[in-house]
């Protein structure tokens, strides 16, 4: 069964706070997130005295029915920290359950369609940009959207990461996942390279600051964004983030810039262990034999191949988080 649901949040990190309900809602049993729509900056419903929201859009396939999914999201909520102090009012996170498929409910507890659905803008501009053409009360849900009313409320993209899992990852291990020794990598592979660069050449590429030291020259790669994840770095060749919420800001204003951009995770060991969470691919250059290494990538559990190739006696490996979609506004 097909649900769409909405996403709401007014208090604390408001993105990250959605992104992390998305990645909850993915690994929810027997569920499977097939999509999710860009954030917007909305200004808020009902009771107006309070902080903007950030708003999206979500569709889950699911064998749980509708009021089971509704108990596992009202959890979520609980998990991350909502209390319902009044209707309408501020709020760590809101999900509400909007349509579902050859389902109707008007129950006290579930009503479905969600019966303000056709009203708000931070429901339906969502819900527009990945369901054009699902028909609500007999119009398509982009009909809706050009409503005079819809078009007369305030709101726009935000400047946000919308991805539950926005990252990439990339490296060469051994056997043992070992990466690196000594700030130095543990071969120097022409072949390695020249797959290295097809895959980051244009893009973002996250890296620590001892990453950075041990390029050629200390110097940033060229032809791509390189930001480095550091506390004390001073330099003015590179974009610097001092934590995950600066790291999340400023991936989201260049995510806006160029939406088809790759955010591509490049070392070292403690950053990898870091981000892995927020990975979605993980490309491996796997070395037969093992190393001696102090530098290791994290194990990498929810994961599975889906492509390997064998080139000059390396393997060249593509992972997938399993039950992690491929959006249209990636990659």
């Amino acid at each position: 069964m097909k649900i769409y649901l909405s996403l709401g949040a007014n208090l604390g990190n408001r993105g990250e706070t959605l992104r992390q309900a998305l990645r909850k809602i993915a690994c929810l049993p027997q569920t499977c997130l097939k999509a999710s729509a860009p954030f917007y900056e909305t200004a808020p419903w009902g009771k107006l005295e309070q902080p903007a929201f950030i708003n999206t859009v979500a569709m889950v396939e699911t064998e749980l029915s509708p009021l089971n999914f509704l108990h596992k999201t009202q959890q979520i909520e609980l998990d991350l920290g909502r209390v319902r102090h009044e209707h309408w009012g501020a709020r760590t996170i809101d999900i509400d359950l909007l349509w579902a498929e050859d389902f109707a409910s008007d129950t006290e507890e579930l009503k479905l369609p969600h019966p303000y659905l056709t009203e708000r803008a931070f429901v339906l501009m969502p819900l527009r940009d990945i369901a054009p053409d699902l028909v609500v009360q007999g119009r398509k849900v982009a009909d809706w959207c050009r409503e005079e009313t819809i078009q007369q409320q305030e709101i726009h993209p935000a400047a946000e990461l919308s991805e539950p899992y926005p990252l990439s990852m990339i490296a060469c291990v051994d056997e043992q996942l070992g990466i690196g020794r000594k700030g130095e990598l543990l071969v120097h592979s022409r072949e390695d390279m020249n797959h290295f660069r097809q895959v980051t050449l244009g893009q973002v590429v996250i890296m620590g600051r001892k990453t950075l030291e041990s390029l050629p020259g200390g110097r940033p790669l060229p032809g791509r964004i390189n930001i480095v994840l550091s506390r004390t770095l001073v330099r003015d060749d590179v974009r610097i983030c001092r934590n995950l919420a600066e790291l999340w800001t400023m991936l989201g204003k260049l995510q806006m810039e160029e939406p088809h951009r790759k955010f591509i995770c490049i070392g070292g060991g403690e950053v990898y262990s870091l981000l892995l969470p927020y990975a979605k691919e993980i490309w491996l250059t796997e070395l037969a034999g093992k190393f001696v290494a102090d530098a290791f990538f994290p194990a990498y559990e929810g994961f599975f191949e889906a492509a390997r190739e064998a080139r000059s006696g390396l393997s060249f490996v593509r992972l997938l988080r399993a039950g992690a979609f491929i959006s249209n506004r990636s990659w």
